[in-house]
């Protein structure tokens, strides 16, 4: 009887070791014990970038809160691959001090490739705003919305629409069915009614549907187990693909993408590249809120 009590202890210790980890760099950065790094000199951007009329991308991967090690670099593989094949130009950087006026204005869409956490000076939260309201595309993609603290109303709740509570650990990786609401959008008029997918599926606070959010895709949450060790992560109504105006700019995101492997399926690349060309202007509409 003792030995069984020592291993069910030594589980639940495992496991909570084990979720202490999938937090701990958001609770220490939202304690202030690790203090954002600021970026103030900005990195050199090629003379070539934006002109001539040029679609150029903003690729951006700083965190301060958790990193998505794997998925980072297999995300900035697929974004180049297509930007190869139409022919737009990538600028792949970590250095928030690129997020200036003048700088920004060289570019069409930012991609943030799984950011996480406070990232930007004051002046740089600035212009990160007025480049989208001013209409530059926003295209964000799993970790985007990862961040636990709250650091930046503007970000999570004008820019993402949504506040990310957590995901399940237990375990961590689950396959769910996604139902394609809306297979009009660039991005997902490739897409199928649904499709099975494994993922670390996200939650926010409340849905972000409604006046001027366009929900693209949505869990089915019947079909995965939507609950942590201490809380139900179930919405109800579970969006995981949206996208929406902000000003005269469009803003994109999606909770897909925790894994390498998501982004070398074909449909994945189908459903970025579709997001871009939207962000940047080149396909389908974005109605402004009346």
């Amino acid at each position: 009887m003792r030995r069984v009590l020592r291993l069910v202890l030594l589980l639940a210790l495992v496991l909570l070791a084990s979720a202490a980890l999938c937090v701990w760099p958001e609770l220490r950065a939202a304690q202030g014990k690790r203090p954002p790094v600021v970026d103030r000199v900005a990195p050199p951007l090629p003379a070539e970038l934006g002109r001539n009329g040029r679609v150029a991308l903003l690729l951006f991967s700083k965190t301060s809160g958790f990193r998505h090690a794997e998925a980072i670099p297999a995300c900035e593989r697929s974004v180049r691959e297509i930007a190869e094949f139409r022919v737009w130009q990538v600028f792949a950087t970590e250095n928030a001090a690129v997020f200036d006026d003048a700088l920004l204005a060289r570019f069409r869409v930012l991609v943030s490739n799984n950011a996480t956490g406070d990232n930007w000076s004051a002046p740089q939260r600035e212009a990160f705003r007025r480049f989208i309201e001013a209409g530059g595309g926003f295209v964000g993609v799993h970790g985007a919305a990862g961040t636990r603290f709250r650091f930046w109303d503007w970000y999570t709740d004008e820019l993402l629409r949504g506040r990310f509570v957590g995901h399940p650990l237990f375990p961590q990786l689950q396959t769910a069915r996604v139902v394609v609401e809306d297979r009009a959008h660039p991005a997902t008029e490739g897409l199928g009614a649904s499709f099975l997918h494994e993922d670390e599926w996200y939650s926010f606070e409340t849905s972000p549907r409604g006046p001027g959010v366009r929900v693209l895709a949505s869990l089915d949450e019947s079909s995965y187990r939507p609950r942590q060790l201490w809380q139900s992560l179930a919405m109800g109504d579970h969006p995981v693909v949206w996208s929406h105006c902000l000003g005269a700019g469009r803003v994109f995101y999606s909770a897909l993408g925790h894994g390498a492997a998501t982004y070398a399926r074909p449909e994945h690349a189908a459903l970025l590249e579709g997001a871009i060309a939207w962000a940047a202007g080149l396909a389908g509409s974005c109605p402004a809120l009346r």
